[in-house]
């Protein structure tokens, strides 16, 4: 695979241009600072994470999760 440089100067973007090309890539992009989705987790998806954090040692954002999750 080739590489190529791309040298862009990011003031002749307005703010749109690029909320337009995240968008076109996946990316949300919105207002707010701290965004947070207006879709729960699932009880299978809580349980998945618990599952996989569950031995994270304390002190760590793993277990930081993990104790959020647990007292759901």
């Amino acid at each position: 695979m080739a590489q190529m440089t791309v040298e862009i100067d990011l003031d002749e973007l307005n703010d749109q241009d690029l909320a337009d090309e995240l968008s076109s890539r996946g990316w949300f992009v919105g207002p707010e600072k701290y965004w947070s989705p207006s879709e729960e987790l699932t009880y299978e998806e809580i349980t998945t994470i618990l599952d996989r954090f569950q031995m994270s040692m304390p002190g760590t954002i793993g277990y930081e999760i993990y104790e959020k999750l647990r007292k759901r």
